[in-house]
């Protein structure tokens, strides 16, 4: 009897065996993070990156100072930017000199979107673009922004190194 009952045992066992799945499966889940990453597009088209900041020379050229403002996301939410203004200031003076600025013009590929124009209130912002991404994945939205001075006022200036800032932000709607 206790041979019967090890073989059955081992029979049992054996057999249990045999009835195992022939395939098992696991299932993985993750997601992919929002990236947004903007600022002024430098380089070549191939090798392009963008950067947190840029300094212009020149920018009292009577047809302005132009830059590329590019936006890289993966997200489809409604964006907005705008830009704080100053006007340019006379650098190493007891008593600066200011002299505003005239347009700032946003373009988009070969689409004219807006043009602002002064008065420029340094604590005010000014909306630049305002879009929604519309395509699946990573993806880069450039603008061409050309920031011009006011050339009367550049004329009537007192010689001297002048600075402005323009300064980007974005906001995103949920």
């Amino acid at each position: 009897m206790k041979r019967y009952l090890l073989i059955t045992i081992l029979l049992v066992a054996i057999l249990t065996l045999g009835a195992a799945p022939n395939q098992v499966t696991i299932k993985l889940t993750t997601s992919v993070p929002e990236i947004l990453i903007h600022g002024f597009l430098k380089g070549d088209d191939g090798a392009a990156e963008i950067v947190a900041s840029d300094t212009f020379d020149d920018a009292f050229n009577p047809l302005g100072v132009q830059f590329t403002y590019a936006v890289k996301t993966n997200t489809s939410i409604p964006m907005t930017v705008s830009a704080t203004v100053s006007p340019f200031a006379q650098q190493d003076s007891t008593n600066p000199s200011y002299v505003n600025i005239d347009r700032i013009r946003v373009e988009g590929g070969t689409t004219y979107i807006r043009e602002l124009e002064k008065p420029f209130d340094p604590a005010s912002q000014y909306e630049l673009v305002e879009f929604t991404p519309n395509q699946g994945g990573m993806a880069v939205y450039a603008y061409t922004l050309t920031v011009i001075a006011a050339q009367e006022e550049v004329a009537n200036a007192p010689a001297g190194e002048y600075k402005s800032t323009v300064s980007i932000g974005i906001t995103t709607g949920n």
